[in-house]
């Protein structure tokens, strides 16, 4: 079963987008972002072991619509394996 979770987390003060899933081609998958988005996107290892995607940007809405589009690489993922997970951005205390 191929389940793909995607996550927006802060670094620093910026935001990245964080994909975690099985049966794609992660270094394709992260290509495709890259020249999608304009952005920075690798492959890296999460605390876990697991391999994932980190993308630069908050693109986790456009990410979850080319899932549903059936996008490139992303042929054969189900949408309804795919869990977004969004992290509540701070308001600064000014």
């Amino acid at each position: 079963m191929r389940s793909v979770c995607i996550q927006n987390q802060p670094l620093n003060q910026l935001w990245t987008t964080d994909w975690i899933g099985t049966g794609v081609d992660l270094k394709k998958a992260a290509k495709l972002f890259a020249t999608k988005f304009a952005c920075g996107s690798s492959v890296t290892k999460n605390p876990q072991g697991l391999d994932e995607i980190v993308v630069q940007g908050d693109v986790s809405g456009d990410i979850v619509e080319m899932i549903e589009d059936q996008v490139g690489v992303l042929k054969g993922v189900p949408s309804e394996n795919v869990v977004e997970v969004e992290e509540k951005k701070k308001k600064s205390d000014s």
